[in-house]
């Protein structure tokens, strides 16, 4: 269902298939002599979770653009998929914006930086007050030279589970996508700074690379980017903050 910008399911049958589907999934790995860990996503740790979607940019702000491939469209596209899939594993996720606008009324009169400074703080402050317990920023990434590739997590550096959420989310972009090398990283971004529960901003790639903008642009790489991101974000619900994370990305 969607409602009002939040996708739910209900809880009764959000368990019963997740209880279900991890019975399946322990057997199997199990018989094939997997270690557990290994072979499923703990979708189950996202129940009840509040999570905030944010697709960067909309409306006057198109964010980085190449020919015919604009960011706007691109996070927003990205950010659905990923709602869907937190959605259907039993999360409470709330949509910072579902269609091409930002989060300023048409009301507003000031130039173009206030516009985006009243538009950053009002995605900072929805995020606040549904208290939500994680917030996740969609963006594609841009430079002069197109010879940049690669998506990148950021995060708070003064943050522990903010920092365990991007590098769960950049090892599982890097697995499944295998076309980074790129490490997850801190970054002073607003955003961070005045959101008040772990965040960060997964920069899903360089709109400036060619091969890259064509990839961000397609439907099935929105869906494999989408569950990469998904996986990261439950594998740090489960992982506790520990040495190999604190000395990340040199473990």
């Amino acid at each position: 269902m969607f409602k009002a910008g939040v996708y739910y399911l209900p809880m009764k049958i959000y368990k019963t298939a997740v209880i279900s589907t991890f019975s399946i999934l322990l057997i199997a790995a199990i018989w094939l002599g997997l270690p557990p860990e290994e072979s499923y996503i703990p979708a189950y740790a996202l129940a009840s979770k509040v999570v905030v979607i944010d697709p960067g940019h909309g409306g006057c702000d198109p964010g980085a653009s190449r020919g015919a491939y604009v960011e706007k469209d691109i996070t927003l596209a990205i950010s659905q998929h990923l709602a869907r899939q937190l959605s259907e594993a039993g999360a409470m996720v709330v949509m910072l914006r579902t269609e091409d606008r930002d989060l300023v009324g048409d009301g507003f009169s000031g130039t173009v930086a206030a516009r985006k400074r009243e538009d950053l703080k009002l995605r900072a402050q929805r995020a606040n007050e549904v208290k939500a317990d994680l917030y996740i920023s969609i963006h594609t990434n841009a430079d002069p030279s197109p010879r940049w590739y690669g998506a990148q997590v950021f995060y708070d550096a003064s943050s522990k589970p903010s920092k365990l959420t991007a590098v769960m989310i950049q090892e599982e972009i890097t697995k499944q996508l295998g076309n980074t090398k790129r490490k997850a990283a801190p970054g002073d971004y607003y955003i961070l700074r005045n959101t008040q529960m772990p965040a960060v901003i997964v920069e899903v790639g360089f709109i400036s690379n060619p091969q890259e903008a064509s990839l961000l642009a397609d439907n099935d790489y929105q869906v494999k980017m989408a569950q990469a991101i998904f996986a990261g974000i439950a594998q740090a619900q489960v992982r506790t903050y520990d040495t190999e994370i604190e000395l990340y990305p040199n473990w």
